[in-house]
């Protein structure tokens, strides 16, 4: 009877571990998913509250979206401006799924006000009014940057301050009209176009990659500054062969130059000789194979292959290539990291929420997300991508009476070479007055560097004449 009594005690012990568990579970989850959860278009209490959302405007106040007096939910007027900020602002619908319409729906309805406030506003016949969302994106650079994206072809454009980590446009192509959702038009979407490319859009980077396959090199061997690498245009390996872009025969190269011109063999050499491990610490060291956890958007991880089989494999990730991913938000905040000597920024895309008392109740705040790189690596990344665009593949990047540095890339994404490349370009405005990086992808946008890297230094440009 004892040792039963002592088996029920211990039961009766593990019952009360396992549901303090389970209750501690839930509470950090609550506190770590709440804003997601309340914010989900499923969510009933949503559907139900008569609320009326407040406003979203730009980072210079300008309407974006707003309730008009019949309840009825507005857009900015101008229909391009209003298609180029179809995702970011988003729709009541929550077709975009990281719009600030659907993951800010919450405090657009200030549904976490108390029950007395809510019981208060009953009895009076008060209206209950949400919260109002500045954004830290310029709606006129938006709006421009979509205009100048090229016709018929589908991509993104992320350009942000690598000193604050503002997000000032998220250019997602195919885009959408919010009105066409809110009248249940018969206008045709094209398909994706809910999708925030800058956000969910999870690329094969080519080139643009060997940004971090440099700061590997640099961090992990001095040396290879002054190591000179031999390029005859194509490199046959155990199990493949590399080529460079056309088959160019680079010849003898220092890393500058190789990097500049864009040398595929001498960066395939490169990662071989850094070694999978070294290799893939550089990479998760800027973020890839990380959960980001922003606050104010979800962002899809990018990646770096965990366990790389053969030299095959290990030559092309040096070059951007097979299993390696990178969101354009990310490659925009690496090109960022090294303009800031080497930390990178937390990106925000909140300036500031404000209930209907006029209380500011969050605010954004410059925050320093990680020391990645040490300022003198960074300065000699920094110096080889202002290589890049003053005698390399990124001419067209230039900017009259600025420095900008970059790296374009061309990505494959078919084995048999029958879907045209992506093409790339990432890089920033080397100046503290202007401190903006940019990352641009054209989807089959071909080999070469025209597109995109005219496309950023029109974005750039008007970044600075817009923003300041």
């Amino acid at each position: 009877m004892k040792e039963l009594r002592r088996n029920m005690r211990l039961v009766g012990m593990l019952v009360v571990v396992m549901f303090l568990g389970l209750g501690a579970w839930f509470a950090m989850t609550a506190y770590t998913q709440g804003s997601i959860w309340a914010s989900d278009v499923h969510n009933t209490r949503l559907a139900a509250s008569n609320t009326l959302r407040d406003d979203i405007t730009d980072r210079d106040g300008n309407l974006l979206a707003t309730t008009a007096s019949d309840g009825s939910r507005q857009y900015t007027q101008n229909e391009q401006a209003r298609r180029a900020l179809s995702q970011t602002v988003g729709d009541i619908a929550g077709m975009s799924g990281v719009g600030v319409e659907t993951f800010f729906s919450s405090q657009l309805m200030d549904i976490s006000t108390s029950l007395l406030d809510r019981l208060s506003e009953l009895f009076s016949g008060a209206e209950h009014i949400g919260s109002s969302i500045q954004l830290t994106i310029d709606g006129r650079l938006q709006a421009y940057v979509s205009s100048q994206f090229p016709r018929g072809y589908s991509g993104a454009v992320c350009v942000i301050n690598y000193r604050t980590g503002e997000i000032l446009a998220m250019v997602s192509k195919p885009d959408y009209d919010p009105y066409d959702i809110l009248s249940r038009s018969d206008a045709q979407v094209e398909d994706t176009a809910f999708l925030n490319r800058c956000l969910q859009g999870r690329y094969t980077p080519g080139s643009v990659f060997k940004i971090v396959t440099l700061a590997s090199a640099i961090m992990n061997d001095p040396n290879v500054i002054a190591q000179p690498f031999s390029c005859a245009g194509t490199w046959e390996y155990q199990g493949g062969r590399i080529v460079c872009a056309g088959g160019s025969a680079h010849g003898t190269v220092d890393l500058k130059t190789a990097f500049k011109r864009s040398c595929n063999v001498t960066f395939g050499k490169l990662a071989y000789q850094l070694g999978q491990e070294r290799l893939r610490a550089t990479a998760e060291q800027f973020g890839f194979n990380e959960n980001f956890k922003f606050g104010d958007f979800v962002v899809y991880n990018s990646s770096f292959p965990r366990s790389i089989s053969g030299m095959s494999g290990l030559v092309w990730a040096g070059i951007g290539q097979g299993e390696v991913l990178v969101t354009p938000l990310h490659m925009a905040m690496i090109a960022g990291t090294v303009a800031n000597r080497g930390m990178m920024m937390k990106p925000m895309l909140i300036e500031k929420i404000t209930n209907s008392l006029g209380v500011n109740t969050a605010a954004g705040q410059p925050v320093a997300y990680r020391q990645i790189l040490s300022e003198s690596a960074a300065s000699k990344i920094a110096e080889y991508m202002y290589e890049a665009v003053q005698s390399g593949t990124a001419t067209r990047a230039k900017i009259k009476n600025y420095t900008v540095c970059g790296k374009t890339g061309s990505a494959e994404v078919s084995d048999d070479k029958s879907v045209e490349t992506n093409a790339w370009f990432t890089g920033f405005v080397y100046d503290s007055a202007h401190p903006y990086a940019i990352s641009v992808v054209i989807e089959g946008g071909g080999a070469g560097a025209r597109m995109p890297s005219e496309l950023a230094a029109k974005a750039l440009k008007a970044a600075i004449e817009m923003v300041g």
